[in-house]
């Protein structure tokens, strides 16, 4: 008799601790998962039918989602993790995957409804700048250019909600709340803003001192995109580095 008749249900466990732990955390958060997938395909429909811009709902709901993945009941935690025989850093390591997923899915589905959205002319993202020349042509909707700063723009604030507040939510007996996620949030957007125009009026206070110059606002144009591409590589790029420094300061400490 092999010691797998002994245990029947050890065979039937996963192979390997982290994914005994991504079991775990799907079966604890497999509501918040289906929820999140429902309002995502529901939302993409009605921006399709509607052509509602809805993008935002999916954006502040990805910025929020390390919070809702926080255990409400620490103890019941640690006895289940103990009893399917997971460690901290594997539990750690299965909820960073989890968040960062459903974070880059709600990111996705958020990007595809701006892109397919209708938007009037005129029309500017937050991460935009106004900018007029003198052929007296009217105005006309967002270039791909612009959709692309924003969407890396935003992208990039959730990114380091998740590398600031994600500690708190992978412990137990700590949890974050959804409000203090959104704060967070919010206020790296308006730092990214503040980056991005400081970086504008720096960049063509530079091109001026260069004596580049010219009609119809070129300077301007090449000041600002200069400013979106820096602020964009700093906001997503630092963020992203951010992230992968602030999970292995995790795991270390599980």
């Amino acid at each position: 008799m092999t010691s797998a008749d002994l245990a029947p249900g050890r065979a039937e466990r996963p192979s390997t601790a982290l994914r005994r732990a991504l079991g775990h955390e799907w079966r604890q958060h497999r509501d918040v998962i289906a929820f999140h997938g429902v309002i995502s395909v529901f939302l993409i429909q009605l921006a399709w039918l509607l052509d509602i811009p809805l993008g935002v709902v999916l954006i502040l709901l990805a910025a929020r989602l390390p919070a809702d993945f926080a255990d409400t009941r620490p103890e019941d935690g640690r006895l289940l993790r103990s009893s399917l025989g997971i460690s901290r850093a594997d539990a750690v390591r299965a909820r960073f995957l989890l968040v960062t997923a459903g974070q880059l899915l709600l990111m996705i589905a958020a990007a595809w409804i701006i892109l397919i959205t209708d938007h009037a002319a005129g029309y500017t993202h937050w991460s935009s700048f106004d900018i007029t020349s003198s052929s007296g042509a009217g105005p006309s909707p967002p270039a791909l250019w612009e959709h692309l700063v924003d969407v890396g723009l935003w992208s990039g604030a959730i990114v380091w909600t998740h590398a600031l507040i994600g500690g708190e939510a992978s412990r137990l007996g700590t949890q974050p709340t959804g409000r203090r996620a959104l704060a967070l949030y919010l206020g790296i957007c308006l730092l990214a803003y503040l980056v991005l125009t400081l970086s504008m009026l720096l960049i063509s206070s530079l091109l001026m001192v260069l004596g580049i110059d010219g009609a119809e606002g070129h300077r301007f144009i090449a000041a600002s995109t200069a400013a979106q591409a820096v602020t964009v590589a700093l906001t997503l790029g630092g963020g992203s580095a951010a992230l992968l420094l602030s999970r292995r300061r995790w795991i270390r400490r599980a």
